[in-house]
């Protein structure tokens, strides 16, 4: 365990100073971020605020729906989403073999290797200020036990993004390409979660929460925290999983990227 936070170190090390290698593309990047994440936040409270509430959830709440999510996405993004975009590249032009022949397996060079991407510190700025600002026009007082539940939420939903990032590059390995049915899956069934799941039909539900368990990202946790109701019949203890959750779709989705890397054929690039 030693030599691996040795080996992650130096990797991140190596990221952090190419990205600031061009430190005026970098801070760019980050106020550039700032502007389209906060149109995207202006355009949910807008539309939140013109229903008054949206499935018993008002515009704040709503906010802290978003910046959740989005929290947590950058958190998991961080660490991989250079590694998941990058890899149906690396299958192309035949890079990847080489990282079959290091002494470390594959799947950790390709991730430590891909580098840790520091630019979603704008991600993660905007979406605490969001949640913040929320928060404290619901008067909301924060107490010890709050806080750390909140912590231990958004890191299990950072796992649950992470595994989303790394079941999306599992297809590089059979299509060498972007595959529109993953991306839906993974991608267009997320948007969901920028309101209160209660709102959709009970097979929404049950998919977001069973199958695709991004409700864990932001519902259940933001449920517990503002005392809002989950789905009718659905068990209590579900706000308080999402750590639970993560941990398992992460370990699913590695199982799935050593299946699709036992399948691998060399593009002979």
């Amino acid at each position: 365990m030693k030599d691996f936070w040795r080996l992650f170190s130096s990797f991140f090390r190596v990221a952090l100073r190419r990205e600031m290698a061009y430190r005026g593309t970098f801070f760019a990047g980050i106020v550039g971020q700032w502007i389209g994440y906060g149109g995207t936040f202006l355009s949910l409270y807008v539309l939140a605020t013109s229903f008054q509430q949206v499935g018993g959830w008002n515009s704040a709440e709503i906010m802290v729906l978003y910046s959740l999510s989005l929290m947590s996405y950058a958190i998991g993004a961080s660490f991989f989403f250079n590694f998941s975009t990058g890899l149906t590249r690396r299958i192309r032009s035949g890079e990847f073999d080489a990282s079959l022949m290091k002494p470390i397996h594959p799947f950790l060079h390709e991730v430590f290797s891909a580098g840790y991407n520091v630019a979603y510190i704008s991600h993660f700025s905007i979406s605490l200020v969001i949640l913040v600002v929320s928060l404290y026009q619901l008067h909301y007082t924060p107490t010890v036990w709050n806080i750390v539940y909140l912590a231990l939420m958004v890191l299990g939903a950072a796992f649950i993004q992470a595994a989303a990032l790394i079941a999306s590059s599992v297809m590089g390995f059979f299509t060498v390409g972007r595959n529109p049915i993953a991306d839906f899956l993974l991608w267009d069934m997320k948007e969901f979660t920028n309101y209160p799941i209660t709102i959709f039909p009970k097979a929404i539900q049950f998919v977001l929460t069973f199958l695709l368990p991004f409700a864990f990202l932001n519902f259940y946790p933001a449920a517990a925290l503002l005392g809002k109701a989950i789905p009718e019949g659905y068990p209590a203890i579900l706000p308080f999983l999402s750590p639970l959750v993560g941990i398992l779709v992460f370990a699913l989705s590695v199982l799935l990227w050593n299946w699709g890397l036992k399948h691998y054929k060399s593009t002979g690039s």
